[in-house]
């Protein structure tokens, strides 16, 4: 037999606690639900970050569990004092490759680098606190490139030691400016009386 309306309303008046309680307990199962997904979605950049930190982890752990001390007694090789300021001539195609890599970081185009005689100012003065290991090769690295000074200044603040400055050359055409930067290059004296 259905129900009508007014058979719905006297079963709601005569059992009105239970029909509360299953609306309480309908609308708690919508909101908790609604609760669970929230969470879940707000977790998920919480468990992508778990999930990168484990790997880091683990990669740790295996380089840790294949690292093998060197044995007592073994003479473990090291650099000489002027490896910081001076390359050896061998370097210098690496030098110019790390030059022209460090000019287009710093945002210049057109990046061009050139082995040069070296400029006719004055040569810096190679540094002396390593007892003459370290001296002024006897060619320069040229840099032709465009972009902005900003750009240069960048790029010259983030030279390495084993070069210097030594002069900088601007023109503003149509295209835009054009920079010319010398640099002159420290390499081992030994590597400079070898030529």
């Amino acid at each position: 037999m259905p129900m009508t309306a007014a058979d719905l309303k006297a079963f709601s008046v005569r059992y009105r606690t239970h029909a509360e309680c299953i609306a309480v307990a309908a609308f708690a199962c919508v909101a908790f639900a609604a609760l669970g997904l929230a969470a879940k979605r707000k977790l998920a950049p919480a468990r992508a970050e778990h999930a990168s930190v484990s790997m880091v982890e683990s990669e740790v752990s295996s380089f840790r569990s294949a690292f093998k001390p060197a044995p007592a007694g073994q003479e473990i090789p090291t650099l000489a004092d002027s490896f910081a300021v001076a390359v050896s001539r061998d370097e210098r195609m690496s030098l110019a490759g790390d030059l022209a890599s460090r000019a287009e970081s710093a945002g210049l185009r057109s990046v061009r680098v050139n082995f040069a005689s070296p400029d006719s100012a004055a040569a810096p003065e190679a540094p002396d606190f390593f007892a003459g290991t370290v001296s002024v090769a006897d060619y320069g690295i040229a840099i032709d490139c465009g972009g902005s000074f900003a750009g240069v200044l960048s790029f010259v603040n983030q030279l390495p030691a084993s070069v210097a400055l030594q002069r900088i050359t601007a023109v503003r055409d149509k295209d835009g400016s054009h920079f010319h930067v010398m640099l002159a290059v420290f390499e081992a004296a030994q590597a400079a009386q070898h030529g």
